[in-house]
């Protein structure tokens, strides 16, 4: 689908694109809160998107202190299903590149993955097959920065900053360092696409949807949208709460299931093992 090895930089179509996130991890419930996003055609930007998007779930406070977005910014703002065919045609058929793109991988591939919760339908390819290309990979390998976040390396190339940590800003920050980056490399006959793919030191792509299994009380109440009945291990002890499922997602090889709690009147992430036993609720329990 994507014979870009032996093609220029300037012959394809790349898309430059940045998140902003509620937290750190997809796999434990956080979610895009923004994404700022470039399509470069033989290096001219063709289209781009800058949207807040509502993560159905609160900032954390770091999160909120790094980017500036608070949860009263996202209020009215559309879900990330929304967004996500207009996303989708910004995306076709492009090589995408993000500073750190394993961490923008991770969230968009989840993110596409509970707008249509493909792999309750037993499907594990990605939703996004785009490869990445990510400059950070870049940095770490072939220069000499002396640090690899993104606002040093801008300032030690010469590239002119917008505000940090907001999405569109950071995206043009990025694309103008790939640009150097590129006619840096080719300098060193590194010169075609796959030649900067094989450059970067190891493969990025989207992660297949999560595969967990799942006991079919709760596979029922999630097709269904219906809450369950559960006995919760958790760190205090055993306690009863009665959830309604959400979404399926794994973090460090374990199995988690994200669910609004009615006890807390929160969304919350509960371990899969520590789920000891659950039973769909009857309506109007």
């Amino acid at each position: 689908m994507f014979d870009f090895d032996e093609k220029r930089p300037s012959d394809i179509p790349i898309v430059v694109l940045d998140t902003e996130t509620t937290g750190l991890f997809p796999g434990l419930g956080h979610r895009v809160v923004e994404i700022g996003a470039v399509r470069l055609e033989n290096w001219q930007p063709a289209a781009e998107m800058s949207q807040l998007i509502y993560p159905e779930r609160k900032m954390e406070a770091k999160a909120s202190s790094v980017s500036g977005i608070t949860d009263a910014d996202l209020i009215d703002q559309p879900t990330f299903a929304q967004i996500a065919p207009e996303l989708s045609t910004l995306l076709d058929g492009a090589l995408l590149v993000a500073h750190n793109a394993s961490f923008d991988a991770g969230f968009l591939g989840i993110e596409f993955f509970i707008a249509d919760q493909a792999s309750l339908a037993g499907s594990r390819e990605p939703v996004l097959p785009n490869p990445w290309l990510c400059t950070l990979l870049l940095a770490r390998r072939h220069f000499y920065f002396g640090r690899n976040n993104l606002a040093h390396i801008a300032r030690k190339l010469g590239v002119r900053m917008g505000k940090a940590h907001r999405a569109l800003n950071d995206v043009y920050m990025t694309a103008e360092i790939l640009k150097r980056m590129v006619r840096d490399l080719r300098q060193r006959k590194l010169e075609t696409v796959g030649d900067l793919l094989y450059a970067q030191g190891e493969p990025v792509y989207t992660p297949a949807p999560p595969a967990v299994f799942l006991p079919e009380p709760i596979i029922e109440a999630l097709r269904n949208g219906r809450q369950l009945h559960i006995l919760y291990l958790g760190n205090s002890g055993e306690t009863e709460r009665t959830i309604t499922p959400l979404y399926p997602s794994q973090h460090r090889g374990v199995g988690h299931l994200v669910a609004h709690c009615h006890l807390r009147d929160d969304r919350r992430t509960f371990r899969l093992d520590r789920i000891l036993s659950a039973e769909v609720a009857t309506k109007g329990t």
